[in-house]
């Protein structure tokens, strides 16, 4: 039973998005026992092996042993855990306590440590200038105000520090010219989605990019890199480069068919998200 978005007759509040994703965590449309060491272990395989795979060196977690790290919308943790396990002093958020939970459990299960908080990546609950890392994966375009999570995650970094920000992006499958055919494909070679059936019920592009986390997700929001790359800069951060990944093989028919080299193609070329890298500078506008 699928969940409905909703009503939009009034804008999605931050409520609307914790309250969705307190009963809906993380990957629980599609992996079963959220909390157990199964779930945790499928966690990490679905990110080594499919939507990470390639991503695996943009991360760093082994480069930020002794410093402060914040992990924004953490979910089930594993960003905040593989970061801990690399020496990190790990400080966690998310909206929701369910979250929370997670990722505490996840960080135990492991004999990891960190601080694992609520918090709104709108208001983030920190000092100025706090962490050398601030990472969010896939979770910005998630909140109504995307713009004020890049000044809040800019406003808690340490000037000089790094941002690790990952989000939604509009590439070649969502042009206009290209987005009839990729629905129509999605039906006939019968690409699934947990949560969502995106060829059917999808009524334009930003309805697509919306349900990627179920049909009832509030808010999901994509753009094209040079878009996102734009609001990141008008809140201060330099922008130093950018990756495209985030093309889960899972979802496809005979993935395990798929070659290595032929996933590598599809992830870098027509990942559904970018992967940016930041710097916050020493000297304001620098």
């Amino acid at each position: 039973m699928t969940e409905e978005v909703p009503s939009m007759d009034t804008a999605p509040s931050v409520g609307d998005v914790r309250e969705y994703w307190n009963r809906n965590p993380l990957l629980s449309h599609e992996l079963a026992s959220p909390g157990s060491p199964a779930f945790f272990a499928s966690l990490d395989t679905a990110k080594r092996e499919d939507s990470d795979r390639f991503a695996m060196d943009y991360w760093e977690f082994g480069q930020w042993a002794g410093q402060r790290v914040l992990d924004i919308g953490c979910g089930p943790g594993w960003l905040t855990v593989q970061y801990a396990r690399g020496g990190a002093q790990v400080d966690s958020v998310d909206l929701t306590p369910r979250a929370v939970e997670l990722a505490q459990a996840h960080l135990a299960l492991h004999g990891q440590s960190a601080t694992v908080r609520e918090g709104n990546a709108e208001e983030l609950p920190f000092p100025d200038d706090q962490f050398d890392l601030v990472a969010a994966s896939g979770v910005l375009h998630h909140t109504p105000d995307t713009q004020a999570t890049f000044r809040e995650a800019f406003r808690v970094t340490k000037p000089g520090g790094q941002g690790k920000i990952t989000l939604y992006r509009k590439g070649i499958l969502h042009h206009p010219a290209v987005f009839a055919m990729t629905r129509i494909a999605m039906r006939l070679f019968g690409v699934k989605h947990p949560g969502a059936d995106l060829g059917k019920n999808s009524s334009d592009v930003d309805d697509f990019i919306r349900r990627y986390d179920g049909d009832g997700n509030p808010v999901g929001i994509g753009k094209t890199d040079a878009d996102w790359a734009a609001d990141l800069a008008a809140a201060g951060w330099v922008v130093q480069g950018h990756e495209v990944h985030f093309f889960p093989r899972r979802f496809l028919p005979c993935a395990r068919l798929i070659p290595v080299w032929l996933h590598e193609f599809l992830d870098t070329r027509l990942g559904t998200m970018v992967y940016f890298r930041l710097r916050k500078p020493i000297i304001s506008g620098k």
